[in-house]
């Protein structure tokens, strides 16, 4: 996922200040799940849970959902359903996913952060983090999708202006 982020922020980067503030707080909330997955239990016996790293995951986790529902998305489809009938239909599709795949997300949200993890549900929260990775993998394809139209759409709209410039007579 990380390398699938660098890959896009290399494309988009600099395009626009939500879409590079959207991609460094994914990365931020990427780095957090990587320090909570890279925890593991020892064979012999259980390591303790880094509960300050499940902290700051939930954290970002929470922040980054909101910031995407009450921000970005919003922002995103209503600047792409200006340009293309086309555009806003697969817009209005990718939001309702996003909605869904946000509930799964909060719910492991809600199960986990008022919870002691413990040797009785650690397999538990282990597949629980398993299925989290792959949700959060889903929502990145989602959004990316929202982020290459937004992409498209600024580029569409700097090539007339570009286009006139070169091939505007001397005068």
């Amino acid at each position: 996922m990380l390398n699938s982020l660098e890959r896009l922020t290399q494309r988009v980067g600099g395009s626009n200040e939500f879409i590079d503030q959207w991609l460094h707080a994914r990365k931020e909330l990427l780095v957090s799940y990587c320090a909570l997955v890279g925890l593991k239990p020892n064979k012999e016996k259980h390591t303790p849970l880094n509960e300050k790293a499940l902290d700051n995951f939930c954290h970002n986790l929470v922040d980054y959902l909101s910031s995407g529902h009450f921000h970005l998305y919003q922002r995103i489809i209503d600047e792409v359903a200006g340009i293309d009938s086309l555009k806003k239909r697969m817009a209005s599709k990718i939001y309702p996913a996003l909605e869904l795949n946000t509930e799964a997300i909060m719910a492991f949200h809600d199960s986990y952060t008022d919870n002691d993890i413990d040797d009785e549900n650690a397999f538990a929260f282990h597949y629980a983090l398993s299925d989290i990775g792959e949700a959060l993998d889903a929502r990145f394809i989602l959004e990316d999708q929202l982020i290459m139209m937004a992409f498209e759409q600024e580029t569409d709209l700097l090539l007339p202006t570009e286009s006139a410039t070169v091939l505007a007579r001397p005068a």
